[in-house]
């Protein structure tokens, strides 16, 4: 794997972690807030939060 793709890859990565940062304040896990970045994006509003099962 070149070096582009590793520094490329572990910006996704620190990216997809602080958008599930933003599902830990709301009260998901670590797991289900991973998750609920794919499924359903960034939390807006005090809307329903389907992604934290409660």
């Amino acid at each position: 794997m070149s070096k582009g793709w590793r520094w490329f890859l572990v910006a996704v990565f620190a990216l997809w972690t602080v958008l599930a940062l933003q599902w830990t304040d709301l009260g998901c896990d670590y797991p289900e807030a991973y998750l609920a970045v794919i499924r359903f994006g960034t939390p807006e509003g005090l809307e329903f939060l389907p992604a934290c099962g409660g």
